[in-house]
């Protein structure tokens, strides 16, 4: 059941692997890559447009102005006004007026002289006379109404094509408008216009102030387009919408008010685009594919060599330390396998080492139970000497007995830790031997500030170090002075033992802090300090300092400060 959950859970994140770093990035860099090469398209194909229109507008706008300083010209000529006020025969010279004054444009538009009543009486295009346009409505009523030139598109219904814009300009009179000087565009001339500034492949159209269409190009053969668009814009649609293959691109020449319509075909056409999904398609079926095949592939040649080390993790899961794994190669997971192999042997040999030494440790609680008999008795044999020395008025060996018997008493407690209190107890009962052993060798005096006397600390661990003191600060027979001071320094308690003897050798104090094997000599102030950093780590060890006379020896102790209270609290 392990292993086939284990296979299932591989396989499955194995596969999901190879699909998210097959399948995704290839996924991402196809859907970038078509949308910045249509964005990249779509920009292009917009600033061609927008050169195109600005060059058609251009042009557009030039002709318009052109064609208003011709109607100026003519509306300020007082021979032309007072030919069309008298309303004479056709006199040669105004035709020559008007064919000199439009010289430059006769290729461009079509100019005419109309009379007050709207009668065309002189023309530079194909017009005999007769052609009215009616006065009180239309462009010549906009005309006589507005100062300037007149903009305005042929309705179909005022003409017989509606390929064709007008300009007006009213010539005044001595009584009023005396006629109307007109310039018109037919279909002839906007192609002249516009030929060569848009590709061959689109499509212009010329649209008045109102929307209605004033000029088309030969490609655009549907009549009402010009209706379309401009529903589309009302209703709040995009012109890209009316044709789905193609793209309008507009521009407004300012002066007319009239506007350009490009219509170009799309930068991609619908074909091209489901070609570029079908490919995409393809190659992400592909990807998914290989994807597939090269995991399965990669699951049956991992698989195996982790089903056999899942198969003896679980042996060794059971207590069966022997189970070993069969190291085919040397990649990893082979190297994976013997380290595994390696372990379990690490582990069987430190569990024999384990039960031998529990077998050495409970021998050695035997032998300690019954070690400690011999304490026992000589707690009770220097109890029968002390009053031995009572009864013989020997007040020394009394003293020593009793103090000897305290001594020993604390040594064989089961406790580890004692107040600071009891710990300097323990010391006056050892200096009172010493002073009773050395008579008027060394003098004894112990500072300590208030209320660290209930502070914890590890069992006899002053004896030691006064002992050394004594031993060997006072050995050359010189008379000293020993001191153990204990003060407070936020929440460390800092323990000294100083004397001014002749102090410890060079020799010992470099094996001391090198911790080398103790020597006889010194072997007390060695276990102090191995205890204090067992108890506390490793930087609560002795220290040596300088004394304050330069002469002897001053060891420090620096210890968190614990109390009864804390303790029986944790």
């Amino acid at each position: 059941m392990n292993g086939l959950s284990l296979r299932s859970s591989f396989r499955k994140k194995l596969l999901s692997a190879f699909l998210a770093v097959g399948i995704i990035p290839l996924l991402v860099c196809v859907f970038l890559i078509l949308n910045v090469f249509r964005l990249t398209l779509a920009r292009s194909a917009a600033a061609n447009a927008e050169s195109q229109l600005s060059a058609m507008t251009g042009g557009f706008a030039e002709l318009m102005t052109a064609c208003g300083e011709v109607l100026e010209d003519l509306s300020g000529q007082r021979e032309v006004g007072m030919a069309l006020s008298e309303g004479a025969e056709r006199d040669t010279r105004i035709y020559n007026a008007l064919y000199s004054t439009a010289a430059p444009l006769l290729r461009n538009a079509e100019f005419s002289l109309y009379d007050g009543a709207g009668e065309l009486l002189y023309t530079t295009g194909s017009g005999t006379g007769g052609e009215a346009l009616p006065v009180n409505w239309g462009l010549l009523a906009a005309a006589r109404k507005q100062e300037g030139v007149v903009y305005r598109a042929v309705s179909p219904y005022d003409a017989d094509t509606r390929s064709k814009m007008q300009l007006a300009r009213a010539i005044p009179g001595e009584e009023g408008v005396a006629g109307y000087a007109v310039a018109e565009l037919g279909e002839a001339h906007f192609a002249r216009l516009l030929e060569g500034k848009y590709a061959a492949d689109s499509d212009v159209l010329v649209l008045d102030p109102y929307w209605d269409q004033v000029y088309t190009t030969p490609g655009i053969q549907e009549e009402g387009l010009a209706r379309r668009l401009r529903s589309s814009l009302l209703e709040g649609g995009r012109l890209s919408e009316v044709e789905t293959d193609k793209s309008y691109t507009l521009l407004r020449e300012e002066q007319s008010g009239f506007t350009v319509v490009l219509r170009q075909p799309q930068p991609l056409a619908e074909w091209v685009i489901r070609l570029f999904y079908l490919a995409a398609g393809v190659s992400l079926l592909l990807c998914l594919v290989l994807c597939l095949i090269v995991s399965m592939r990669f699951s049956r040649q991992l698989f195996q060599p982790i089903r056999s080390l899942n198969s003896a993790m679980a042996a060794v899961e059971k207590g069966d330390l022997d189970a070993r794994v069969e190291v085919p190669g040397t990649d990893e997971i082979s190297q994976l396998s013997g380290r595994f192999n390696r372990m379990t042997q690490r582990l069987k040999t430190n569990l024999d080492d384990s039960i031998r030494q529990q077998q050495e440790l409970g021998d050695a609680q035997i032998r300690m139970m019954q070690a400690q008999l011999n304490p026992h008795f000589l707690y009770n044999t220097l109890d029968t000497l002390k009053w031995l020395g009572k009864i013989h008025q020997v007040p020394q060996v009394a003293t020593i007995s009793a103090d000897l018997a305290d001594i020993l008493r604390s040594s064989i407690s089961s406790e580890e830790f004692v107040g600071l209190r009891e710990e300097l107890e323990m010391l006056e009962r050892y200096v009172e031997i010493q002073r009773i052993r050395f008579p008027g060798k060394f003098e004894y005096e112990a500072q300590v500030e208030q209320g660290l006397l209930d502070a914890l600390v590890p069992k006899l661990m002053l004896q030691p170090l006064v002992e050394n003191a004594i031993i060997h600060g006072f050995e050359d027979g010189s008379h000293g002075r020993i001191r153990v001071s204990a003060r407070c320094c936020g929440e460390e308690l800092i323990l000294t033992v100083e004397d001014d003897g002749c102090g410890m050798s060079r020799e010992s104090m470099e094996r001391f802090l090198a911790r080398e094997e103790p020597t006889s000599r010194h072997f007390g102030i060695y276990n102090v300090d191995a205890i204090l950093r067992l108890h506390y780590g490793p930087e609560r060890g002795l220290a040596f300092l300088t004394p304050e006379g330069g002469k002897g020896t001053c060891i420090r102790v620096i210890l968190p400060i614990s109390r009864r209270e804390e303790e029986e609290k944790l």
